[in-house]
């Protein structure tokens, strides 16, 4: 689960880099752990499109409903809407099965490290290319992006 800001619209093809990205998540979770388990990618995949749908339609009314919860617990109340939405899936998804729920809790925790571990090259990706696209419209530049090299380039040019 990634529950930062980034929340991308569901027709977004970011959204579905972000599925991608916590299925592979929950299918490595469901191999290196025994607190869930997933009997194929497929069911990984689904996982993955129901959990993303659940944060976006559902997760904001259970924070909405447990401000008070939020506010007393620092914060820490996510935790438990969070392993919520991990065993409405298993609920939802007969090839996806959570033992309880301590270990949706401690599901949840181990697939968000994951799925920005996943997520960080092609984050880091996105901002080079922004940066440079930036970079071309302050010098008037209306080309293709050159490639990014992350050191100056500090030769001496001819005049």
């Amino acid at each position: 689960m990634n529950f930062s800001r980034d929340n991308a619209p569901i027709t977004s093809a970011r959204f579905w880099v972000k599925v991608l990205v916590m299925a592979l998540a929950i299918f490595i979770t469901c191999y290196l752990f025994s607190i869930a388990q997933v009997d194929s990618i497929k069911d990984a995949l689904l996982a993955a499109i129901i959990i993303s749908l659940l944060n976006s339609f559902i997760k904001p009314a259970l924070i909405l409903i447990s401000i008070p919860l939020m506010v007393f617990s620092m914060g820490l109340f996510t935790l438990v809407i969070n392993a919520i939405i991990i065993l409405l899936t298993s609920s939802f998804l007969s090839g996806f099965d959570v033992n309880g729920f301590w270990d949706a809790v401690l599901f949840s925790i181990i697939i968000t490290f994951l799925s920005y571990l996943i997520d960080l090259p092609i984050k880091i990706h996105m901002a080079k290319k922004k940066f440079q696209e930036e970079l071309n419209k302050r010098n008037g530049n209306n080309q293709e992006p050159k490639d990014f090299t992350d050191y100056e380039d500090v030769t001496p040019k001819d005049n």
